[in-house]
């Protein structure tokens, strides 16, 4: 089995769309963006103790964009 991670994403977008049972896909974009930005940005909130000014430096976004993600996210 193949774990990583376009491989993962590739999988489980294949049982999204092959679970859709005959109903139209949208939103696909927003769906995974939804889903895979909170556990990126928790990773590594965790990884670098909660420091928002190490994680915003790693994450490439600026502090007060981190700031609203973890609000949004409730993390």
């Amino acid at each position: 089995m193949n774990t990583d991670l376009p491989a993962c994403i590739n999988a489980k977008l294949e049982r999204y769309f092959e679970h859709l049972n005959g109903e139209k896909a949208s939103g696909v974009y927003k769906m995974v963006n939804q889903e895979v930005e909170p556990v990126v940005i928790k990773f590594v909130l965790d990884m670098v103790e909660h420091n928002q000014s190490e994680a915003s430096r790693i994450l490439g976004i600026n502090r007060g964009t981190l700031k609203k993600k973890i609000e949004l996210y409730k993390l």
